[in-house]
């Protein structure tokens, strides 16, 4: 892969849970923030961590967060470190600047600095109340839909994710306000 005057540009893009910072080992950091996720105990909460940044965007005009919700985590037990039980879980995405990158950025809009937009949209993710997991993702703001496909037989289903505060710092969060997301490369 070759940037612009020919010079190569390679990097893997990483979370670091439970840190704020990267290792001083060739990496740099894209941002930091806070781990977030579903509820523990419901069904259909999502699968996955998330790494939320500290200044989320949203979507203006859009004021309700659908029937997925996302949580910020806490450590349960002090296995972790000293005295971390009920304490929020800080996270890192950082990159080894020699491979090719793309990283996801849940409550975001528009890239950190450096970083090129690849598309921005709504993070998604299954019903809170289903019985089966999801995955939060990101579904593009000009998302199209398949010809002839319009019959309701459900399947795995796509919610808007709206922030829940109580761990979820707020602010610079908004209870159940919707949450955005964009894909970023360099």
């Amino acid at each position: 892969m070759k940037e612009e005057g020919g010079s190569v540009c390679f990097g893997s893009v990483y979370t670091r849970w439970g840190r704020k910072d990267c290792p001083s080992n060739g990496t740099e950091l894209v941002y930091t923030g806070v781990t977030g996720g579903g509820y523990y105990d419901h069904t259909g909460s999502a699968v996955n961590y998330v790494r939320l940044p500290h200044d989320p965007d949203f979507i203006q005009g859009d004021t309700s967060g659908g029937y997925a919700t996302i949580y910020g985590s806490e450590y349960q037990e002090n296995k972790f470190g000293h005295n971390l039980v009920d304490n929020d879980v800080p996270c890192s995405v950082c990159r080894a600047i020699t491979k090719s990158s793309v990283v996801m950025i849940p409550g975001k809009m528009i890239c950190y600095c450096a970083w090129n937009r690849e598309f921005y949209g709504r993070l998604a993710a299954g019903f809170d109340d289903a019985k089966a997991a999801s995955e939060y993702v990101c579904v593009d703001h000009q998302a199209q839909y398949i010809e002839g496909g319009g019959a309701n037989h459900d399947g795995k289903l796509f919610q808007t994710v709206g922030a829940k505060c109580g761990s979820l710092p707020c602010p610079p969060y908004y209870d159940m306000a919707p949450m955005s997301c964009v894909f970023c490369s360099k």
